[in-house]
């Protein structure tokens, strides 16, 4: 009797030095007799979609971002697109796959700038995990940050430009070009 994979949901941030990992994760899960399904913005689907063969065992979905077609992916509308948008939609994904599948959504891996789904995961009853694709170094300084913050060693205006802007995204802006930003609260869950 053939036994029916088990579903593992990747989300990954929706950047090539984050999907590339997370695309060799889920190969690695396949070949563990999982069924592997890497969720990403329709933008990103477009890229590696037609890098993945069914031999593979990966199954790719793309959800909206929530975007105009005509805005630029820059790190600013991404970051809103999964705060504002996108998690309400990987919601309705989960919840149908849990449907479909009986049950046989075991559980969800995000990579941890996109903890958003980390959430998500949760108001489903699935088990989450966090994928981090950088070096160790990376990660540590990253979760550095809040202490680093409330001890006045660094603003969070410098962190944000200094690190997000110029060394993550390469996006130089010109001084006042510099696209506003709301303040919300930190999803520091890594």
């Amino acid at each position: 009797m053939m036994m029916k994979k088990k579903t593992i949901i990747l989300i990954p941030y929706p950047a090539q030095g984050h999907v590339t990992p997370m695309l060799k994760l889920a190969s690695l899960l396949s070949n563990l007799n999982f069924q592997p399904v890497v969720i990403t913005p329709e933008f990103i689907h477009s890229r590696i979609s037609r890098q993945i063969s069914p031999e593979d065992g990966i199954l790719c979905f793309s959800i909206p971002d929530g975007l105009a077609e005509d805005t630029k992916r820059d790190f600013f509308a991404i970051e809103w697109a999964m705060e504002e948008y996108m998690p309400k939609v990987l919601e309705e994904v989960v919840l149908k796959m849990i449907e479909e599948a009986g049950g046989g959504v075991v559980g969800l891996v995000a990579d941890l700038l996109a903890s958003w789904a980390v959430e998500v995961a949760r108001r489903c009853g699935v088990p989450a995990a966090g994928f981090w694709p950088a070096m160790h170094a990376t990660y540590r300084l990253i979760t550095a940050i809040p202490e680093l913050i409330q001890a006045g060693v660094i603003s969070e205006n410098e962190l944000w430009l200094s690190f997000w802007s110029e060394v993550h995204y390469n996006s130089l802006y010109q001084a006042g070009e510099v696209p506003t930003r709301t303040h919300r609260k930190k999803h520091w869950l890594f």
